[in-house]
């Protein structure tokens, strides 16, 4: 008998701030330029908040990449905001 090997990846879920978001465009912009990459799973924009919370597969991407698909469509984001979604950014080492 043959073992197989199942791998599970973690998800992750971080809340990002968002710079010079305009408009429902700016939303539709971003939804997409963030959903195109490998491992997210969920991406919500909030226009009034200009934050976006995005879950993700660890393993498929990271958060460097999702900054660089937003300054790719032309915004800026900083780092994820800690406790926002009840997890630590890892910048405090809390």
């Amino acid at each position: 008998m043959q073992a197989e090997t199942v791998r599970r990846s973690a998800q992750k879920t971080e809340t990002m701030q968002l710079l010079g978001l305009q408009g429902s465009d700016c939303v539709a912009t971003l939804d997409k330029a963030i959903s195109s990459l490998d491992g997210v799973a969920e991406v919500t924009i909030s226009m009034s908040d200009e934050k976006a919370t995005i879950t993700y597969d660890v393993a498929q991407t990271s958060i460097k990449r999702m900054q660089a698909a937003i300054k790719k469509a032309g915004y800026d984001s900083l780092k994820p905001v800690h406790g926002e979604d009840g997890n630590c950014c890892g910048g405090c080492g809390g």
